[in-house]
């Protein structure tokens, strides 16, 4: 006879989190930035960076590779990867490029 001693049964888990307002639900606690940029669809591209919220404080960069140990409520947003705010400009109530 086997008892739960000898088979002990993984408590099923669920973690609830959102990825740009968009709901999740993982069975895994451990993940990383790259198996989280996939939950979407379509999966957040490479031109995009993925941020973990912190409520009061900085927003944490979650790179591909970076771990996360994931509890219900966590929120990510998404950024594009690279901003550059000299490319436009607004002249008398127009946008128009920095050249013109």
């Amino acid at each position: 006879m086997v008892s739960e001693k000898d088979n002990p049964v993984k408590p099923e888990r669920k973690v609830n989190i959102q990825i740009d307002r968009e709901h999740f639900t993982i069975d895994e606690l451990q993940s990383t930035g790259g198996v989280l940029r996939t939950l979407p669809d379509p999966d957040v591209p490479a031109n995009r960076d993925l941020f973990l919220v912190v409520p009061g404080g900085q927003d944490i960069k979650i790179e591909v590779d970076t771990p996360v140990t994931l509890k219900s409520g966590m929120r990510f947003f998404t950024a594009p990867g690279q901003i550059n705010p000299g490319a436009l400009h607004c002249q008398r109530g127009r946008v128009a490029s920095k050249a013109a």
